[in-house]
């Protein structure tokens, strides 16, 4: 192509005409910019295809996350429910005078029991901290990973001041008031495996002690326990319902982002 524009310059020149020079060097220029802009557009097109291999392995990482961080989200919602129940079943009790131990016994192990949700750190945070979130091109599920971590503190403190409350409050008052070796009896970790010895542990329980579940729950320091874990059971559950909702919103916009890059 060069040569031959070459040539047809060497002959305008020669025979003098300006006005065809002219016509020729303008051409000649519109056809350098015109390969300029075509190289530009293709080298925008390769760094687009590029951005968008990089956007799909995102999501597909943002799926993992979710996929996880849902799953154990249902189970910390699924645990506190449990101890809602089991709290509402104690009140209950207590009103009817109904005073089974084991089943005193099975409900209290609710009360001493707690759930923490602790969410799996990945590519969220990495595109958040590397302020790479426009990579996403669906501004519905920006504007939701933008929010995820306001999400998880809300639930976070509920549970923290929940635990706290068990370990440092309920705990101590169980040792002082009620024998807990009783709960080894719901604790199916123990029951099923003993990590140390490699063996079944059902053989090692020891024997359930006896106790006086009426006096238990008709002390009203007890009770009082039993209404504070009752709310905070409820708070808990009700944070957690909130992103579970988050993380199938999340996945639900994943699933259709990626539907959508997998079209021709």
């Amino acid at each position: 192509m060069v040569p031959f524009l070459r040539k047809i310059r060497k002959s305008l020149l020669g025979k003098s005409s300006l006005g065809h020079y002219m016509l020729y060097a303008i051409g000649e220029i519109l056809l350098v910019v015109v390969g300029i802009l075509l190289a530009l557009q293709i080298d925008n097109w390769n760094e687009e295809q590029h951005m968008r291999e990089i956007e799909v392995k995102t999501l597909r990482d943002l799926k993992v996350e979710f996929t996880e961080n849902l799953t154990d989200a249902r189970r910390v919602y699924e645990g506190n429910m449990g101890v809602y129940q089991a709290t509402i079943r104690l009140q209950q009790n207590a009103k009817a005078g109904v005073y089974h131990m084991e089943e005193t016994d099975s409900l209290i192990f609710y009360m001493f029991d707690w759930f923490d949700y602790t969410p799996k750190p990945g590519a969220s945070n990495n595109l958040i901290n590397a302020g790479n979130l426009n990579l996403i091109q669906n501004e519905e599920l920006r504007y939701l990973l933008t929010l995820w971590s306001g999400v998880n503190a809300e639930l976070d403190d509920d549970e923290q001041l929940s635990i706290s409350y068990s370990q440092n409050t309920i705990v101590p008052f169980l040792a002082a008031h009620y024998p807990i070796s009783n709960l080894e009896n719901y604790d199916f970790t123990l029951t099923h495996y003993d990590i140390q010895n490699g063996m079944n542990a059902s053989e090692t329980l020891p024997a359930r002690q006896t106790y006086d579940p009426s006096a238990l729950l008709n002390d009203p320091v007890f009770m009082s326990h039993v209404s504070t874990k009752k709310m905070h059971a409820a708070h808990n559950a009700m944070e957690c319902l909130n992103v579970v909702e988050s993380c199938e919103e999340i996945l639900e916009l994943i699933e259709k982002v990626l539907g959508e890059q997998a079209q021709p």
